[in-house]
């Protein structure tokens, strides 16, 4: 039986990923839902445009969790 000796096994980078996407979706709804209460002068609440900035804005949040906790645990 032969098993490789990995340290991040191919089935936990998918769990991070599948984690990451859930996380991002829900700091993009956060981000949205705060933002979209503020007085706006040219973006409706229901804009797509909106939504998308939301959901770039939480990837960016997320984004930065995973790596900063990435580097606090691996790289010190």
């Amino acid at each position: 039986m032969l098993r490789s000796n990995l340290e991040f096994s191919p089935f936990m980078f998918f769990i991070l990923f599948l984690s990451f996407l859930a996380i991002s979706f829900f700091m993009g709804m956060l981000v949205h839902s705060a933002w979209m209460y503020e007085d706006k002068n040219n973006i409706r609440s229901g804009s797509k445009k909106a939504w998308i900035l939301s959901m770039v804005a939480g990837t960016g949040i997320t984004g930065w969790m995973f790596y900063y906790g990435y580097y606090v645990n691996f790289m010190r």
